[in-house]
């Protein structure tokens, strides 16, 4: 999509209706090419699907552009220690502090109907280019969830040192742990032994915390990383990394795939990369699947069973994780 496609299709626009550009054309846009009252919405299409880069719309004010920041989230897909209202009230104050000191930001709307939270605020820009101002007003969103966002990663931590107390965490070697994976006689120990173990590789990671850690009665477990690594190839993904566990006897297809990249999704913009890792090994539909969206910017590793096992044998699990990512973003 060139400049003049991007004009024409402002030129034309609804009021009131947003129109969805991708984030590559925003510099291609000024403040005089926006029509008044034209919303302008961001992010890439997908089989007919829109995949937003920014939740929140872009719009002309007179000699400036702004942003509407919309936080319309629900506790369904939430899944911080923290409810979803804490996290957002944190986000509120930090807006209404901003209001008093800068007075770039404004809440216009606020309502929590029990299963659903909304907050949207403006960000004033000052700024007559589209993509400076987007570029400003995902930073200052980005500013103002800070503190919440910090707040979420030590009650996660709180809770994962309690729970790795209550289970007696740290107590068996990691030899021992995959052999109680493979040998366990009931569901409830294979899957303490395999969180256990998957949890304390991750944190072998210089730079990666393991801030949660859930167990379902699907026999999957979820797992929240806290990135703060210098490795190349991990700084530049989000600071939460997903990692879940299939704890089955038979092997991982397309379908647990798609429901793992729904899950990282779902949080937010506030994960790249995701960690899948079958005990039984994969199907050739995950293959396919991963060909599929291999364009995507949400990156989904492969981790076998015989992965995890060579890593305790040779005591490389940083060696094993960078050669089962270089093989997910050559597929």
């Amino acid at each position: 999509m060139d400049a003049a496609e991007v004009k024409a299709l402002l030129e034309y626009a609804y009021e009131d209706e947003s129109l969805f550009l991708p984030p590559s054309v925003l510099d291609k846009i000024t403040l005089d090419d926006i029509p008044n009252e034209v919303m302008i919405e961001v992010g890439l299409s997908k089989d007919g699907v829109r995949h937003l880069d920014w939740s929140g719309r872009l719009f002309k004010d007179q000699d400036q552009i702004k942003g509407e920041a919309d936080y319309t989230w629900t506790r369904k897909y939430w899944y911080s220690p923290i409810g979803l209202e804490h996290y957002l009230d944190l986000v509120r104050r930090a807006v209404e502090l901003r209001n008093r000191v800068h007075g770039d930001v404004e809440i216009t709307h606020y309502d929590d109907d029990g299963a659903d939270i909304q907050m949207t605020f403006i960000v004033s820009t000052g700024e007559k280019h589209l993509g400076k101002a987007y570029h400003r007003i995902k930073a200052l969103c980005n500013e103002l969830e800070e503190t919440a966002e910090k707040a979420a990663d030590e009650a996660s931590k709180r809770l994962s040192e309690i729970a790795s107390r209550l289970s007696g965490w740290g107590s068996q070697s990691l030899d021992a742990l995959v052999n109680a994976v493979e040998k366990a006689s009931s569901k409830d120990e294979r899957g303490r032994s395999l969180e256990e173990l998957i949890s304390r590789l991750f944190e072998t990671i210089l730079g990666f915390t393991v801030t949660d850690r859930i167990r379902t009665a699907t026999e999957e477990i979820d797992i929240t990383v806290l990135n703060d690594s210098n490795d190349p190839r991990f700084k530049r993904e989000s600071a939460i990394l997903l990692a879940e566990c299939k704890n089955w006897r038979d092997k991982c297809g397309k379908n647990e795939f798609v429901l793992f990249k729904e899950k990282i999704d779902n949080r937010s913009n506030r994960c790249s990369l995701g960690f899948l890792i079958s005990w039984n090994g994969f199907k050739d539909t995950l293959t396919k699947e991963m060909l599929r969206g291999s364009r995507e910017q949400t990156l989904i590793v492969p981790i076998a069973g015989k992965d995890v096992r060579a890593a305790v044998r040779d005591n490389n699990f940083a060696d094993i994780l960078a050669l089962c990512w270089q093989k997910a973003i050559a597929t």
